[in-house]
């Protein structure tokens, strides 16, 4: 795989020569050019990655110069750079599209992570751009060897005729893969119906599936109305939650996909529909079964084709790709622009343990892209979310050597500070971290104002 290609451009010459030593030690291909007519050369000529630039390029204005080739075609994401920008021409830059902005003199460790940090961001924009292009509705984002494990088994299986039962707690994703299943199906083309099970009532459940003849109890209505498996006729149906139906909605189950018959409720009459029977649940089947809450027959015929969907603690490694999804998708929900996740966020989320899974992550990250500002940092994690993971983490090495670590890192901030008069800033400085990550430490580890102050 070759290299990425940055472009520098800056009519200085040793801030030219020292960006392009920097990236290049890090294995990056960099061309620089010292006005906007030598840009636009290399931009006609190669395949630009990152374009690094000045806000101010002699009597050109970098931001107007950006504009101009984001509206001849070229998509380049660009980070620009200046010693003496006024805070209205860096909020131009940014209005205008810029990745990052840094502020001249920066280190050369200071430019490496802001093209490294654009560089993943457009690469992970890429491949969110491909899944939503195959199809946003049935797709399961993550790229772990359990989900592409999960994904080839619905894919494998939809070709076929049997009946697939999925399992996995809440917030799984389960419905995704039934989604899968039936988008890879020779019935994609008819009907799918999904059915919450544990969301129906037990007195109306068989109704709903089955149908009923008109007035055939107390409530129905005086027409002969169809049920959800005549809806799916010649397509799929989706059972979710199917350990909490009736043992009598069970029985009329077992018959269809025994026969392919159903009996509307108050008719003795057969009716034949073609259905294909996926279902899924966060309960353990075969303890149902022993409980005798749930028909062994009916268990064996949906469990033909199992499939388990990992819970998000077993595959943390999709957590930053699915955070950064589901951030997009709030970000157009809510018509706010793109915002970047700091990376010391997206460590913050593998942390913690997601009881409720997929679903709960989606919920975090609307709050997130709501509540935060131009970009999300440790500052705009929920204090609980933090306290949870630290707990996690204190489960996960041993509470002993957890509190030791913690006091003594607790003692070390409060030393710190006091020794920089309570200055934030500098603290995080003589400490080699970031004030953000600073900011999260002295949440998690209950460092208040008032103990840095005495």
């Amino acid at each position: 795989m070759s290299p990425p290609t940055v472009l520098v451009l800056d009519d200085e010459k040793n801030i030219r020569r020292s960006i392009e030593i920097a990236l290049e030690q890090e294995g990056m291909h960099v061309l620089a050019a010292h006005d906007v007519a030598a840009a636009l050369r290399v931009l006609h000529e190669r395949i630009v990655d990152v374009l690094v630039l000045d806000i101010r390029l002699g009597d050109v204005d970098g931001v107007s110069f950006f504009r101009k080739i984001r509206s001849e075609g070229f998509d380049v994401p660009a980070i620009f750079i200046s010693g003496n920008a006024t805070l209205t021409e860096a909020a131009g830059a940014v209005k205008a599209g810029a990745f990052d902005f840094l502020e001249k003199p920066f280190g050369a460790e200071r430019v490496i992570v802001a093209v490294r940090r654009c560089l993943e961001f457009f690469a992970m924009t890429e491949r969110l751009r491909l899944i939503e292009a195959r199809n946003p509705a049935t797709e399961v984002v993550g790229d772990s060897a359990a989900i592409r494990k999960v994904m080839a088994e619905a894919v494998k299986v939809a070709s076929t005729h049997a009946s697939v039962h999925i399992t996995g707690e809440s917030g799984t994703g389960k419905e995704l893969v039934a989604n899968t299943i039936y988008a890879h199906s020779e019935r994609r083309r008819g009907p799918f119906v999904k059915v919450n099970c544990s969301a129906i009532p037990e007195t109306l459940i068989e109704s709903e599936l089955f149908g009923h003849e008109g007035g055939a109890f107390t409530g129905a209505s005086s027409t002969r109305r169809g049920g959800l498996f005549e809806a799916a006729h010649r397509g799929v149906i989706f059972l979710d939650e199917v350990a909490d139906l009736s043992l009598a909605a069970q029985a009329k189950i077992l018959r269809v996909v025994q026969s392919g018959e159903i009996q509307k409720v108050g008719s003795d009459k057969a009716v034949r529909v073609d259905v294909r029977v996926l279902s899924g649940t966060h309960q353990d089947l075969k303890k149902c079964v022993a409980a005798g809450k749930f028909r062994e027959d009916l268990f064996y015929r949906l469990n033909v084709v199992p499939i388990r969907v990992p819970s998000l603690r077993e595959r943390p490694e999709d957590i930053p790709l699915l955070a950064r999804f589901f951030a997009r998708r709030s970000c157009e929900k809510n018509n706010v622009r793109e915002k970047l996740i700091d990376d010391e966020v997206l460590a913050e989320l593998r942390r913690y343990p997601w009881p409720g899974n997929v679903r709960e992550l989606q919920n975090v990250m609307e709050r997130l892209v709501i509540m935060s500002g131009e970009s999300i940092s440790m500052l705009d994690v929920p204090e609980d979310l933090l306290a949870a993971a630290d707990n996690a983490s204190v489960q996960h090495t041993g509470s002993s050597l957890r509190a030791f670590r913690d006091a003594q890192e607790r003692n070390f901030i409060l030393a710190t500070l006091k020794r920089n008069n309570g200055n934030i800033s500098q603290a995080a400085i003589e400490l080699g971290v970031g004030r953000t990550y600073l900011h999260r430490r002295l949440l998690v580890l209950g460092i208040s104002r008032k103990e840095w102050l005495t």
